[in-house]
């Protein structure tokens, strides 16, 4: 599956789903997760109903993840495409505390410093152990 380029310069690969590649945001302000979906869908409608299962349960099993690992007060999910057109859901962790709360991240999130490669290890670990996330050909 080919990645869209904005996507692979904002964040980590972590890995991947049935169909789907996880990503890690590169500012570590907030807990963000991105799947992106393989397929030529752009939006929700237009997936199959048997990928729209697969892709719901994708998102939820990730948005417990996220919540869990990252102590979420809120979780923000979503799929915007206005900038990269490929299909791919945010998952984002928002903490009262966090640096734009209430506002969106989008805009609103100042650079921050990366994660460190032991944290991207640690956190691609967990969702190998949870989620089965599959890390073949990945350094």
């Amino acid at each position: 599956m080919d990645i869209n380029e904005q996507l692979l310069a904002d964040c980590h690969m972590l890995g991947s789903l049935e169909r789907a590649s996880v990503l890690l945001h590169r500012n570590a302000s907030v807990g963000w997760l991105i799947l992106v979906v393989d397929t030529a869908a752009i939006d929700w409608h237009q997936l199959d109903d048997d990928e729209h299962a697969r892709v719901a349960a994708q998102v939820r099993a990730l948005s417990r993840f996220v919540a869990n690992e990252f102590e979420a007060d809120k979780l923000n999910v979503a799929t915007l495409g206005n900038q990269v057109a490929q299909m791919h859901i945010h998952i984002i962790a928002r903490h009262r505390n966090d640096p734009c709360w209430p506002r969106p991240v989008w805009g609103n999130l100042d650079q921050s410093s990366d994660y460190s490669a032991t944290m991207i290890a640690t956190l691609r670990d967990r969702l190998v152990g949870e989620l089965g996330l599959e890390t073949a050909g990945l350094a």
